[in-house]
């Protein structure tokens, strides 16, 4: 009944969570992470702290992805 399919890799736009940040929760779901070099606005479903990700997909998708979930599904070093 299932057929398996391959993922394609990919390369992710994301930007880690640091001390030197600044989050600031402006709706129900969005936020703005202020950053030494500008803003980024996202949405998160669930609380963004230190170690976090924000990730980009376009212009239109930028959201959140805590730590442990985003070092399952990317390498990161």
């Amino acid at each position: 009944m299932f057929k398996e399919y391959k993922s394609k890799p990919i390369t992710r736009m994301a930007h880690v969570i640091t001390d030197n940040d600044f989050i600031e929760q402006v709706g129900e779901k969005e936020f703005v992470l202020q950053t030494e070099v500008g803003n980024i606005e996202f949405v998160a479903y669930e609380s963004p702290e230190i170690g976090d990700y924000v990730v980009y997909l376009n212009k239109d998708d930028v959201y959140h992805c805590n730590a442990k979930v985003f070092a399952e599904r990317n390498i990161i070093k």
